[in-house]
């Protein structure tokens, strides 16, 4: 049997998992960051922790290792550039994910348990905050075409 059959497939349907999940966390989280109605923003960064539980970050651990696996099955070199550029981009997103949005998560939910609207606020708009978000945004993007086209 070929394998390379499956483990593409699975690659896809996690990549597609960790792609509709980080979108719908981005969206949602844009949508709290720009609302001045304090009700529909818990509502969307309710939903945006749903959709970073569910599928963000299940998909992100999934498409991460299918992808060291397509790798294998393949016969990719771990020194071809794209490769390179994907998994230190791919590394760069998840470690962000863990050590900075976990903790940004954390202190959104306290001023949210605190109703602390103009706090939660404050943190959703801080300049570093949305500079970090725009420059992950970029690397999943760059991550997404060099999967896509696989420059030689």
């Amino acid at each position: 049997m070929d394998w390379r059959v499956v483990v593409v497939l699975v690659h896809v349907v996690a990549a597609f998992g960790f792609v509709a999940g980080y979108v719908g966390t981005n969206m949602c989280t844009e949508l709290a960051r720009r609302t001045r109605n304090d009700q529909e923003r818990r509502s969307a960064l309710l939903i945006s922790g749903r959709f970073d539980r569910w599928l963000n970050a299940p998909g992100g651990a999934a498409v991460s290792l299918s992808g060291i696996l397509a790798l294998w099955v393949f016969g990719y070199s771990l020194t071809t550039l794209w490769v390179v550029l994907a998994i230190v981009l791919m590394a760069g997103v998840i470690s962000v994910g863990i050590f900075y949005w976990s903790r940004f998560g954390g202190r959104v939910e306290a001023a949210m348990a605190a109703d602390d609207w103009p706090g939660v606020r404050r943190l959703l708009t801080e300049p570093r905050v949305v500079l970090v978000s725009r420059v992950e945004n970029a690397s999943v993007l760059t991550v997404i075409v060099l999967m896509v086209l696989r420059p030689a």
